[in-house]
């Protein structure tokens, strides 16, 4: 039995070893962390800031000029079939009221009345002027309604309603 009890003996001395070695093995690897050779991994993204150095653990990020870039914000979506038939009575109801002014003087308020009488609540439609304000050459309107947006124009010879999509970050007037 003596030899048996060699054998347990030199089987834990041998995980001892092993254990000391693995212990050994994490403190070296810390040690090479602390290496000024070691590159860091950045953690975050950071605004870029003029005139100031940009920490090791940060990707430098440009949000103005991401933004400048990015213009998925102000696309519209495509409304559907059953969308568009479903607004399609203010559609027309826009449509009549801005025919009526055709040939008229254009102005914001002629605009604001006619979609009243229309049945729209005064302060809903978004109702603005193209070019000088006090002469203007065209009125840009844009109604919400049903999830949907009615964009409008009216000129001295035309007037023009259609059933567009909202924009992607919300809403039927585009961002200025």
């Amino acid at each position: 039995m003596p030899s048996r009890s060699r054998a347990t003996a030199a089987l834990v001395a041998l995980v001892l070893v092993a254990a000391s070695a693995a212990g050994c093995a994490s403190r070296s690897g810390a040690a090479a962390t602390s290496d000024p050779s070691a590159s860091t991994t950045p953690t975050a993204a950071c605004p870029v800031v003029e005139g100031q150095e940009m920490p090791d653990d940060c990707v430098p990020y440009d949000g103005e000029a991401s933004m400048a870039l990015n213009d998925a914000y102000r696309q519209r979506f495509e409304p559907s079939d059953d969308g568009r038939a479903e607004v399609e009575p203010q559609r027309l109801a826009a449509q009549e009221a801005l025919t009526s002014l055709v040939g008229g003087p254009l102005s914001v308020d002629a605009v604001q009345d006619a979609l009243e009488v229309a049945g729209f609540d005064r302060d809903l439609p978004w109702v603005a002027p193209a070019g000088d304000p006090a002469a203007p050459s065209s009125i840009g309107v844009i109604i919400s309604v049903g999830g949907l947006c009615l964009v409008g124009t009216l000129d001295a010879e035309h007037a023009e309603v259609e059933t567009d999509g909202m924009i992607a970050d919300g809403g039927c007037v585009p961002a200025q």
